[in-house]
């Protein structure tokens, strides 16, 4: 694709650090928001419309993988969802029949979640193809660059967490 001659392009990244705080400030917001747009998009396409789940589904499954079962509290705290999206994340994953809920015997407002033997098959189909998509896509990074990331986006996320909570 040519660029017409005068079109505005993006500065690069290292010019940042030459620009008024507030302005740098506004291309950081632009690049977050633009990579929050397109992944959801990537990963429908590329993972989510083959399996027909999606990823807050795909991630349950991950996190119920890693332990024999949790609640639905611990889960919405691991995903920043609320009560009412988790519970409406697991009638989506109990209607596929890749989740069992059980309520605690001794305390009846737990409620624990599992993977059933539907999801741990599904789950080791996925598994193989997401990574390798998953993995294609990140690849572009070095380790040391996935790492800085996920640094960057976990103290990001924290701050904002801990800002909204000030708020409310």
């Amino acid at each position: 694709m040519r660029t017409q001659k005068g079109s505005p392009r993006k500065p690069p990244p290292s010019s940042i650090r030459l620009m008024p705080q507030s302005l740098g400030s506004l291309f950081v917001a632009a690049s977050v928001g633009r990579l929050s747009h397109l992944f959801p998009r990537w990963m429908s396409l590329r993972v989510e419309a083959r399996h027909d789940v999606t990823s807050s589904q795909l991630m349950v499954v991950f996190l119920l993988s890693q332990t024999k079962q949790t609640t639905l509290g611990q889960l919405a705290q691991m995903l920043d969802l609320t009560p009412r999206a988790i519970t409406g994340l697991m009638k989506g994953l109990e209607g596929k029949k890749l989740v069992n809920r059980v309520k605690d015997k001794e305390d009846q407002r737990v409620t624990w979640v599992e993977l059933s033997s539907t999801g741990r098959t599904f789950f080791k189909k996925v598994r193989p193809e997401a990574s390798v998509e998953l993995g294609s896509l990140f690849g572009v990074l070095s380790k040391r660059e996935q790492a800085e990331l996920v640094r960057i986006i976990e103290k990001l996320t924290d701050y904002m967490k801990t800002q909204m909570d000030e708020r409310s």
